[in-house]
């Protein structure tokens, strides 16, 4: 038999009484160990051990374990600071514009975005489509932006008074803005602003004059339409550039930010929407009838 021999991959043989003369191995365990057994008597006579798969139950282990940090870990900086739009203007204008009366243009030099006029004009640089739309994640972020300019001459004149960064929901119908952020007389600056409603004053729309209430601020940025930028202030030929714009995430609970988004974010403009679309019908209606393919319906309130 195979009493005391030492079966193939058995470290720790047991005495066996069968006659088989060898052993098998059988009862392969979840992990990938084994036991021997003799085919005679059934008898465990040996084990195999399984070094990789204790390998790999530590490093499930500590998977696990990472899953549990993660899990208890509050999730509400998530993606504070992360950029949700750059320009550098390295490669170009980036399809920024030109917001302003008369035929003005921006053109890149330099890694810069420049933007000129030849008089008392007011302008802005608009950004392009990947600052708009749904930017509620930049609530309690950052916009940054360095400004400066290549050339003025102000005619012996203060630089003209106005809204120097303009925020814009046309489905919201509200702007809001900030006046006093760039200094006279300044070759560059750099400027960081708050995205958050104690910053911005309110331009258009309820609150004129005040500053936005969290709703209306969390409004306007889940449909935002137009981020303006000033590059027009002073009375005579100017040349200003614009670099280095980010929009940045926040430091909010996505989670309560998104249900307040959900609870207030409705269709403003539903009923004139319908009223629109209710007109449209009545007008095709009337030109079927007039082009007798539809026949009127009898008015109930005439006379018989």
């Amino acid at each position: 038999g195979c009493r005391g021999k030492k079966p193939l991959l058995a470290p720790n043989p047991l005495p066996c009484s069968g006659a088989c003369g060898r052993a098998r191995t059988s009862e392969k365990g979840a992990i990938g160990g084994g036991r021997v057994v003799c085919p005679s008597t059934n008898q465990v006579v040996g084990s195999m051990a399984a070094p990789r798969v204790t390998a790999h139950r530590g490093a499930m282990r500590v998977g696990a374990l990472l899953v549990i940090i993660s899990t208890l870990l509050p999730c509400s900086r998530a993606g504070q600071g992360d950029a949700i739009a750059r320009s550098d203007f390295n490669w170009g204008a980036e399809e920024w514009e030109v917001f302003g009366p008369g035929k003005l243009s921006v053109y890149e030099r330099g890694g810069m975005l420049y933007g000129s006029d030849n008089g008392r004009t007011v302008w802005y640089f608009a950004a392009p489509e990947k600052y708009l739309g749904d930017r509620s994640l930049s609530h309690g972020g950052r916009l940054k932006f360095r400004l400066g300019h290549s050339e003025y001459m102000s005619n012996g004149k203060d630089m003209i008074k106005d809204w120097d960064v303009i925020l814009e929901s046309k489905e919201w119908r509200i702007r809001v803005g900030i006046k006093n952020l760039i200094p006279p007389w300044v070759g560059a600056t750099n400027n960081d602003l708050a995205i958050d409603e104690k910053t911005w004053t309110v331009m258009k729309g309820q609150g004129h004059g005040h500053p936005p209430t969290a709703v209306q601020f969390i409004r306007l940025l889940s449909s935002l339409s137009a981020v303006y930028i000033r590059g027009g202030f002073y009375d005579g030929h100017e040349e200003t550039w614009i670099d280095s714009v980010v929009m940045e995430e926040g430091d909010h609970h996505a989670e309560t930010l998104m249900r307040k988004v959900e609870k207030h974010h409705h269709e403003p403009l539903r009923k004139k929407r319908e009223q629109e679309k209710q007109k449209l019908v009545d007008e095709e209606r009337e030109m079927l009838i007039a082009a007798g393919e539809l026949q009127a319906e009898p008015d109930p309130d005439a006379p018989p």
